[in-house]
């Protein structure tokens, strides 16, 4: 991936890898009543022919945007649409609720995710090379090897 910046802010590039790899984050550390408790925070699940097949969870962040923390798609659903109705449905409940907009953060790790964002009209808003620091994980890597945090928004 290699960023630009232009007149009219960051630009993405992709070079196609041979082999295309989709790694998801940690899962969310929220059980399930306090999902269900709190009206700041919602859970969308996809399913096909009666099995889950995807998730998405939703709160409301700062500054009227809604942060997606999570969306994830089994992989033997992929390509089948269910990560764009899971993203409608987090679209649906933000516009509802009166948000401008939401706010996803991934990786530069993470090329698929970006190029999903992108595709579904996200763009991107920011790099955050500090952001994984301090990240036991990272300090494993030479700190150019790092991950750098994206973060992408999609305005209503």
């Amino acid at each position: 991936m290699l960023l630009r910046i232009t007149q009219s802010g960051f630009a993405l590039e992709y070079k196609p890898t041979g082999k295309a790899e989709w790694r998801t984050v940690q899962p969310v550390s929220l059980d399930a009543q306090t999902l269900l408790d709190n009206q700041t925070i919602a859970c969308f699940l996809a399913f096909i022919d009666g099995e889950c097949a995807g998730q998405a969870i939703i709160r409301a962040g700062d500054y009227r945007f809604c942060d997606l923390l999570d969306i994830r798609v089994d992989s033997r659903a992929r390509r089948q649409g269910v990560a764009t109705a899971l993203l409608h449905a987090c679209e649906d409940w933000a516009a509802k609720a009166h948000w401008l907009g939401i706010r996803a953060e991934t990786t530069d790790h993470q090329p698929v995710a970006c190029l999903f964002l992108t595709n579904s009209g996200f763009q991107l808003g920011g790099v955050d090379r500090l952001r994984h620091l301090v990240d036991p994980e990272q300090e494993k890597y030479p700190p150019a090897l790092r991950e750098n945090a994206l973060i992408f928004y999609y305005r209503f």
